[in-house]
């Protein structure tokens, strides 16, 4: 289970299921670069918008011949298929992220040639069960959602979190208090305080306050209790907190590009409603 993932015709329906016959082949599949060749063709699929609670349960079930989704959006399917997160998701529709499905799609096993005679074997050949269930998933996408999309490594701005020219200012824990008292950080306006911090949560909890990731590039493998304060007002705080950190912790933040992968969707549609 994974939630973490001929022209085909697909239905929504809003009362009882109704199912659509499937060719073998699909015309997404040809413009999706990333659709494994070896793509599962259904036999049947029905869709519907879900009845369910916003906070029902939400997932995905995979088996050698069936393919189920509850309560999820379309975006939340991308997702787990193509294994991303939702800011690396580009060119996405706001429907994506909003209208919600339940999916119940039935491979047609004699189509995929398969041989079921070995139960769990993967197919095709050294394929893992989350790989099959990432193509599957993409497959089910494509035949729906006309989904066509591309990986693509674009430069985006990073914080590279070095120690400053004076030499870290970091007061060490002290390892006999390490089981003595949990860990704690806190994080507030205008301060972070923390005991047991490790430098990889410290470069973590600046990603959320700057709106940037952090590189911990300070090969700093210790823990530490920290306190770093900084003024609060209404720009943005991103000045206040590099100077005070440099001024109170001895570490430096320094602007950097580096890749990072995304998806670009190129098509995707809605499920047609009849």
């Amino acid at each position: 289970m994974f939630l973490r993932k001929g022209l085909v015709r697909c239905v929504v329906v809003t009362a009882p299921f109704v199912f659509c016959a499937l060719a073998a082949q699909t015309r997404a599949q040809s413009q999706n670069e990333y659709t494994n060749s070896i793509s599962p063709p259904f036999k049947t699929i029905s869709i519907q918008p879900t009845k369910s609670d916003i906070h029902a349960d939400r997932l995905v079930k995979t088996s050698p011949d069936k393919v189920t989704v509850t309560n999820l959006t379309t975006q939340e399917l991308i997702r787990g298929a193509y294994d991303v997160n939702d800011d690396q998701i580009v060119g996405a529709p706001s429907w994506l992220n909003s209208q919600r499905y339940d999916v119940d799609a039935k491979v047609d096993k004699a189509a995929e040639g398969e041989d079921t005679s070995a139960e769990g074997e993967d197919s095709p050949a050294g394929e893992t069960v989350q790989e099959r269930e990432e193509r599957m998933a993409q497959a089910l996408l494509s035949n729906c959602f006309k989904l066509a999309a591309h990986r693509e490594a674009r430069l985006v701005p990073v914080y590279e979190l070095v120690i400053a020219g004076d030499g870290p200012k970091l007061r060490e824990s002290d390892p006999s208090r390490a089981d003595s008292a949990f860990r704690v950080i806190q994080v507030e306006s205008g301060r972070i305080v923390g005991r047991e911090v490790p430098i990889a949560t410290l470069a973590r909890i600046l990603s959320d306050e700057l709106g940037r990731p952090v590189l911990d590039s300070t090969h700093l493998g210790s823990h530490y209790d920290v306190t770093l304060q900084w003024p609060t007002a209404p720009e943005s705080p991103k000045p206040a907190i590099l100077a005070a950190l440099q001024e109170q912790l001895g570490l430096k933040l320094v602007p950097q590009l580096m890749p990072k992968e995304f998806l670009v969707i190129d098509h995707v549609e809605m499920p047609s409603a009849e």
